[in-house]
């Protein structure tokens, strides 16, 4: 039998296509319960997921919720005269100021309000500038901040809002709201370390379900159950009970 070359190549081609498909095409999971979170937490299959998990889930720096009386919320529906009184009256000098808590006396709690008692780094030092303004305008999750922050802040909310009513959310194009899980005995929270801009634009447009991806080379989830091998805690940093305070917070 002859071997036909265009019969020979139609087959070629169809066994590249099947051994070529891209492999980085995210599939969502509907996060419905704890244990579907921790489930996806421990996933290692090769093909990436994207989470679908309620907005009442998910907290940015700081654990305040992501609902109509954020102060990012307010601004994109108010305007930039909310950003403005949040960073004007919230000033945390440390940790207690910070989350609210009345543990002074307790080792860490005059740590800086950026610290994260769960999160081992090399460098300990406070959150860069971003889109061009440098670390003295302020951060973004509490004041203060100055008015070149505030604008920028207020641009970015606006911009971003804008667009996905536009035209929608599109992660696959723009990327992933991105972070991990906080996981305590009976609940969870997914804690957004990239995105917040277009999570609360998603929130100010009624979206109840957010997708969201975990970050790489950040842990996948921080189990309160592993409160003495968190790092600050560990190394004595911090004292065991104001860094489960400070965890519960966001719960």
């Amino acid at each position: 039998m002859s071997f036909n070359p265009i019969k020979g190549s139609r087959r070629l081609v169809r066994k590249l296509k099947r051994f070529s498909r891209p492999t980085d095409v995210k599939v969502t999971k509907k996060i419905g319960s704890r244990a579907d979170f921790v489930l996806q937490c421990h996933r290692m299959d090769k093909q990436p997921v994207r989470l679908s998990v309620p907005l009442q889930k998910i907290r940015i720096q700081g654990a305040i919720p992501i609902d109509a009386n954020h102060p990012f919320v307010r601004a994109i529906n108010f305007g930039p005269h909310e950003l403005r009184q949040f960073y004007d009256t919230f000033q945390p000098s440390n940790l207690a100021e910070m989350y609210n808590l009345d543990l002074e006396e307790l080792d860490g709690l005059d740590l800086p309000p950026w610290e994260i008692p769960w999160m081992e780094r090399d460098n300990r030092v406070p959150p860069p500038g971003e889109a061009g303004l440098d670390a003295s305008h302020g951060v973004s999750f509490y004041g203060p901040g100055t008015h070149e922050k505030v604008a920028l802040e207020q641009r970015r909310l606006i911009n971003v809002r804008d667009a996905i009513d536009k035209a929608g959310f599109q992660p696959d194009r723009y990327g992933d709201i991105e972070g991990y899980g906080l996981v305590s005995p009976t609940d969870y929270r997914f804690f957004v370390r990239g995105g917040k801009h277009r999570l609360a634009a998603l929130a100010s447009l009624g979206q109840a379900d957010i997708s969201v991806s975990f970050r790489g080379n950040w842990p996948t989830a921080i189990y309160s159950a592993s409160l003495d091998d968190w790092p600050l805690v560990a190394n004595g940093s911090i004292a065991p009970k104001a860094a489960l305070a400070i965890f519960n917070r966001y719960f």
